[in-house]
């Protein structure tokens, strides 16, 4: 029962060796563990601070090192990984293939055989793979709980556990889809005028009760996805054309399509800090701005279909000209607020490139 983790560096070196650290602490929970560290084109030392870590501290049976010529984004840098080990989808995947063996009163789709990818010297991935940030703190009993639960249910596809920030509180890893409308109601600030009304439509958020309980749920956050290797082989890699964000959206909306579960269960904790890859040392504000929109408006293509997309990004549109306009009459036009307005009306009206 092997399990492939993947840790995306991207110009966090100590954050990673620290990650790497926790992570040879609870190794024997899964036997057979495999750990790739793929630096992501850091540009930095990274490549050589991970190195000599690995090193000094003799992870080297267990932990390898793929340094990209690149930043490929958070799906390119982990798609690298996988395929050089060996994970690929079916030749073919089919977008629904559901009916046959659901007919057949089957919980899960019948295994799909290994693609085989050439190369010499690859370590074959196992049953299971987690997709680990490295600002993350593994703690003990998470490897050991995931596994079990996704032994105990096999329609599972892919599962996360509690993730706490520094000081222990929960953060929320689990959202609704973003579907037309609920984004268009969020864009108009209803679930937060109209809570009775339209507070349902609300995509950010969750009760805080709700971080305490097992449940499926549409989508989770990328910092920690423990998933099966043959789900992944029907579902496809994690699209690239995502550099960063949206593409845990598109990607868990794939598992549902293919009639996988998509699962959350609190019973087992990791520690994540939060941010760092996108901080203002690693990545200006102005790009993670602009990328976060450009995700905002190709999940909607993806998942929903370009009219979707269009449609949005009008209502962004207005939902900002009657913010700043709201502002101008108010008086607000020298606070940093309606800066934020008027620097995101400029961006939407432009092409997001």
């Amino acid at each position: 029962m092997g399990l492939l983790i993947v840790i995306l560096n991207y110009r966090t070196p100590r954050l990673t060796v620290d990650c790497l650290r926790s992570l040879a602490g609870v190794l024997e929970e899964v036997p057979g563990t495999h750990a790739v560290v793929v630096d992501n084109g850091s540009g930095d030392d990274s490549v050589e601070q991970i190195g000599q870590a690995i090193e000094e501290n003799n992870w080297g049976d267990w932990l390898e090192l793929l340094p990209l010529e690149k930043n490929l984004g958070f799906a390119g840098g982990n798609n690298a990984a996988l395929r050089r080990l060996g994970v690929a989808p079916h030749p073919a995947p089919h977008p629904n293939p559901l009916p046959e063996y659901r007919e057949r009163g089957e919980k899960t789709p019948p295994p799909l055989p290994s693609p085989g990818v050439p190369g010499e010297g690859k370590k074959e991935a196992g049953d299971y793979i987690l997709l680990l940030n490295s600002d993350t703190i593994l703690q003990a009993g998470a490897l050991r709980h995931c596994r079990a639960v996704m032994e105990a249910e096999a329609d599972i596809g892919m599962m996360s556990c509690l993730l706490r920030n520094g000081d222990g509180s929960a953060q929320n890893v689990t959202r609704d889809f973003p579907s037309p409308l609920r984004q268009m109601i969020c864009a108009l600030g209803l679930p937060w005028l109209m809570p009775r009304i339209f507070g349902s439509a609300d995509v950010y958020d969750v009760p805080r009760r709700m971080l305490g309980m097992k449940r499926d749920c549409d989508w989770l956050g990328g910092a920690f996805m423990f998933i099966r290797v043959a789900a992944l082989r029907r579902v496809g890699l994690m699209d690239e054309s995502f550099f960063f964000y949206g593409e845990d959206i598109e990607f868990c909306h794939r598992f549902h399509r293919c009639g996988y579960r998509v699962h959350y269960d609190s019973a087992a904790s990791i520690v994540h800090l939060g941010g760092s890859s996108s901080d203002a040392t690693r990545m200006p504000a102005w790009l993670r701005d602009l990328y976060m929109w450009q995700a905002r408006y190709q999940v909607q293509r993806k998942c929903y279909g370009a009219a979707a997309a269009w449609v949005l990004r009008q209502v962004d549109i207005l939902a900002f000209v009657l913010r700043k306009a709201k502002m101008c009459v108010c008086g607000q036009r020298n606070t940093e607020n309606y800066r934020n307005v008027a620097s995101a009306l400029s961006l939407l009206l432009r092409p997001l490139r």
